[in-house]
């Protein structure tokens, strides 16, 4: 008799159990279909004034004689940092970047070149230096010295910040809220309210460097001197953000 009990009291509470199942499991998908998550692209930026430019220059000498273009080309260049560094330029901020040496066929026309005639041969000797101008507003008077030492290649002029991390937090901030508003037109235009965040990636900032137009800039024709406007740079910084969201 006890044991009959027991086992109907025991089937009782299993079939209990059972049919509340259902009724858990549909609370849990009304959950699932209340609470989701939405992600955005967010971008910022900030605008700061250059404090470093960078510039390549040198000589290009050419000459029948192999070794009175080299020997022209390094007196030149040499005239070049002496004069850069009487400007002010620290001679750690001034590398070679570039020694070519090669001949050209003056005179002859492709079709008759040989590598055994030597009669029109010239020699050309390109010495460069890349120099750093940690204050642009010396950048003129580098181009001009340099010039007036004998450069005739100048090219490759562009500008830098030296510590963007102010700038980057600027952006960083902008970026964010960039988010947050996209985020919220999101939730609005389709019926839910936007909550806490949830997850945050952020891609590397872009720096965005002027340039002189053309990009290579020769010393003929120069006139009185350079002019040359820095003008701004802008960091970039892009976040993806996850906001949870209700509704």
């Amino acid at each position: 008799m006890f044991k009959r009990m027991f086992l109907i009291s025991f089937m009782v509470i299993v079939i209990g159990g059972l049919m509340a199942l259902p009724a858990a499991a549909q609370n849990d998908d009304d959950s699932n279909r209340n609470n989701g998550t939405i992600t955005v692209t967010g971008q910022g930026s900030a605008v700061g004034l250059p404090d470093t430019a960078y510039v390549e220059m040198g000589a290009e000498s050419r000459n029948s004689s192999i070794r009175a273009a080299f020997a022209e080309s390094n007196e030149t260049v040499q005239a070049i940092i002496a004069a850069l560094e009487e400007l002010g330029i620290a001679r750690e901020d001034i590398r070679t970047t570039g020694l070519n040496i090669y001949r050209d066929y003056y005179g002859s026309s492709p079709m008759s070149m040989s590598m055994d005639d030597d009669n029109n041969d010239m020699y050309i000797v390109n010495n460069n230096v890349r120099v750093v101008v940690r204050d642009t507003d010396l950048i003129a008077d580098v181009i001009n010295v340099a010039v007036d030492a004998g450069a005739n290649q100048i090219y490759g002029l562009s500008f830098g910040i030296s510590d963007t991390a102010e700038l980057e937090s600027e952006a960083r901030a902008d970026a964010i809220a960039d988010a947050r508003v996209r985020a919220n037109e999101l939730a609005d235009l389709t019926g839910l309210t936007l909550g806490s965040v949830v997850r945050v990636v952020e891609f590397g900032g872009g720096h965005f460097h002027p340039m002189l137009q053309g990009g290579n800039m020769m010393a003929d024709g120069m006139g009185s001197g350079a002019i040359v406007e820095p003008g701004t740079m802008t960091v970039g910084i892009s976040v993806e953000v996850t906001f949870n969201t209700s509704g």
